[in-house]
């Protein structure tokens, strides 16, 4: 098994930092209410995306190269949803969508994909 790509722990740092970014928002958007409850719950989805596509992006995951960048998709594509919504500050949703285009960008790359495949279980 080849050395980590640098792409990998880059794409595992931005997981991470979306992921404390959602969390943040998701306790900013609880005050206490049962009206809260829905943006707290699509704060607390796209943080669990976040972490999921973090957890891709680790050096032990035993997915294929490809499933990376689905699972970076998905956490887009929750994130889309949970803008169009307004679960929170429009600019944190913005920050948190360019996070996970990096992510998907990252996740298409040849070396992250081999680097996945070789590491997938068999």
């Amino acid at each position: 098994m080849s050395a980590i790509p640098k792409k990998m722990s880059v794409g595992m740092g931005l997981g991470l930092l979306g992921g404390i970014v959602a969390m943040a928002a998701l306790a900013y958007s609880w005050d206490g209410s049962l009206d809260a409850i829905n943006n707290v719950a699509f704060n607390l989805l796209v943080a669990t995306m976040f972490f999921a596509t973090a957890g891709a992006f680790a050096k032990t995951a035993p997915i294929a190269g490809k499933s990376i960048a689905v699972i970076a998709g998905v956490c887009v594509a929750v994130t889309l949803v949970s803008m169009f919504y307004g679960s929170t500050f429009l600019w944190v949703q913005i920050f948190l969508l360019a996070i996970g285009v990096v992510n998907v960008a990252l996740a298409a790359c040849p070396t992250v994909v081999r680097y996945g495949d070789s590491r997938k279980a068999v």
